[in-house]
């Protein structure tokens, strides 16, 4: 039997991954051999996922839920229910990891930039194309990128998932822990 353990883990340059157990009946025989794996999940799919379900939703000053979302709030609230934790703000936005506007890729932040302000941010969603609160009287949806004046964040858009592979006894049932945890 297999038991699979997917442990969360941010990465960032210099660090390591440390698996300290396994959950379980996996820890039932410890003479048994086991493996880990570890592999990076793209969750650019669940962000856009989650901004299309939002489509329609009005534009509301400050508004930061599906009653009424502004630019910041929108992406935030998206981020959140992908499961990743951001910035209010345009300008708390900034945080994530700088990308050259020509490797921006879906599930990217495009935060728009008035000299060193930032005043708008959205989800890059492909093909020029961007998931939007834009402004009063126009619903969230999917806009053409109207100005240039923007800078690319990628805050997250791929996890960890490390898989554990260990040989059981028959009279043993497979255990599973699941927890989920976006790098940078």
């Amino acid at each position: 039997m297999r038991t699979y353990t997917r442990v969360g883990a941010s990465l960032f340059v210099g660090s390591a991954i440390v698996l300290t157990g396994l959950s379980g009946p996996a820890m039932a025989d410890s003479a048994q051999p086991s493996a880990v794996k570890v592999k990076r999940v793209d969750k650019s799919d669940t962000i856009i996922s989650q901004a299309k379900k939002l489509k329609g939703k009005p534009y509301r000053y400050g508004g930061e839920t599906p009653s009424g979302f502004d630019c910041s709030g929108y992406v935030q609230y998206v981020y959140k229910k992908a499961g990743k934790k951001i910035g209010r703000t345009s300008g708390a936005q900034l945080a994530g990891k700088s990308v050259p506007k020509s490797k921006k890729k879906p599930g990217d932040i495009l935060i728009f930039m008035r000299g060193s302000t930032a005043y708008h941010s959205a989800i890059y969603a492909g093909d020029g194309k961007m998931w939007e609160a834009q402004k009063t009287g126009v619903p969230v949806g999917k806009h053409g990128i109207w100005s240039s004046s923007y800078v690319v964040r990628r805050p997250a858009t791929s996890e960890i998932v490390a898989t554990t592979k260990a040989q059981m006894g028959p009279s043993s049932a497979p255990a599973s822990a699941k927890t989920s945890s976006f790098t940078p």
